[in-house]
């Protein structure tokens, strides 16, 4: 199938196939990244090549009944199911006959996001709403060797309260997912967001969570990252007006040979704003890690809190862990630190429990409960903690999923 082929399979508007049209020679323009890029350092895409799959165009035939009340189901990219709500409107972009923005930034798998998303979907949160149960959007990828390209754009409206689970799972199958989600957050606003990397253990999956926040919003944002061969997430937090705040935070165990790869960008625009990210990995048998970050100051954006930490244990002598932090500081008024740590377990925690009776055999694995609990315990979103402690302990103790 070429180019135009492609394309044309995909349903929508004429403004959307010129906006598709328009993103696929954007990516053919900035061409396949390399190694040799600073976002791409350290990562193991000289060994992706897109010809093993083939973009999903066509929906798939089943449908599920969701488990959860405001239930958003994407299959390999296409919205399969969705629970009508009084609180918040769900779009399929493609229906629209007006046309939409999606600010896609100038990057190669973001351009061939917009380009290639087959169902982009649109959740409008109104001014003021209070949404007490959280929304739950589960992307599932089941098919072989296939490309899959979920889009979601949450816009939440001035005042208004809501919470947001966003899981992505798969079947056993060898496939590449390259999702993105947009959260636009008004004034005023209160928004808590907790995602869950689920994936089996062939699944490449490069995603990217973009959110700008409003004035006097908060935005306390989480990951949870456990499966994939390789599992990229690129986060940014941009506190647009006075007074906005952004907590992010992220758990990740790998295990066998996982590549988990975090990039985040704290971005202060506004003044009197105020970052806090604490990342915390565990890494067994021959797994990686990748976290660089970045908390950038604009010179207007006077009176930032900026806070940036990541700290990896490693349990084998073959892990390998890389941690990057970095500051972009164009403004005097600021208080910003970064700390990183990559190390084995404490020896001389591992003395103190040991010699109070703990079984030798049981020790690692208590102090990794305790390293992580930390982070479990500050997850935004209380309904889903147990849950995600469940999975974590699990992992931890089977070596799998």
């Amino acid at each position: 199938m070429n180019q135009s082929e492609l394309l044309e399979s995909f349903k929508g508007e004429e403004w959307l196939k010129e906006t598709r049209k328009s993103a696929l020679t954007s990516a053919g323009e900035l061409k396949f990244p390399t190694g040799q890029q600073e976002k791409w350092k350290y990562s193991p895409i000289h060994k992706l090549s897109l010809d093993e799959y083939t973009p999903i165009t066509l929906p798939p035939s089943q449908t599920r009944n969701p488990e959860h009340t405001n239930c958003i189901e994407l299959l390999d990219g296409h919205l399969i199911s969705e629970v009508s709500s009084d609180s918040y409107e769900v779009k399929k972009l493609n229906q629209l006959s007006e046309p939409f923005n999606f600010s896609t930034p100038f990057d190669f798998f973001s351009q061939l996001n917009t380009a290639l998303s087959p169902d982009p979907v649109l959740i409008e949160i109104p001014k003021l709403a209070q949404i007490k149960k959280p929304i739950v959007i589960l992307n599932s990828v089941t098919t072989d060797s296939g490309m899959s390209f979920p889009k979601l754009h949450i816009t939440v409206g001035d005042g208004a309260h809501v919470q947001i689970v966003e899981i992505f799972e798969s079947d056993e199958v060898k496939a590449l997912s390259i999702p993105e989600t947009v959260i636009e957050i008004g004034n005023d606003a209160n928004v808590k967001y907790q995602q869950i990397q689920a994936n089996q253990r062939q699944i490449w999956q490069l995603g990217r969570l973009d959110i700008s926040v409003g004035k006097q919003s908060e935005f306390n944002g989480a990951s949870v990252g456990l499966g994939g061969a390789y599992s990229r997430m690129e986060t940014t937090c941009r506190l647009k007006g006075r007074g906005a705040s952004g907590t992010i935070s992220a758990i990740y165990l790998g295990d066998k040979e996982q590549i988990l790869d975090y990039r985040t960008y704290q971005e202060h625009i506004g003044k009197d704003t105020q970052s806090n990210l604490l990342f915390k990995g565990v890494l067994d048998d021959r797994a990686s890690s990748i976290y660089t970050g970045l908390i950038q100051v604009h010179k207007e954006a006077s009176g930032t809190n900026a806070y940036q930490t990541n700290r990896t244990i490693k349990l084998s002598e073959d892990t390998w862990a890389e941690s990057v932090p970095n500051l972009e500081i164009e403004n005097n008024d600021v208080r910003c630190s970064h700390a990183s740590t990559v190390s084995p377990v404490d020896d001389d925690q591992r003395f103190y429990l040991e010699s109070r009776g703990i079984p030798t055999e049981s020790v690692d694995q208590l102090i990794v409960q305790g390293f992580l609990n930390e982070v479990v315990q500050k997850l935004p979103i209380e309904s889903v903690n147990d849950t995600i402690l469940e999975m974590l302990l699990e992992k931890q103790q089977t070596g799998g999923l």
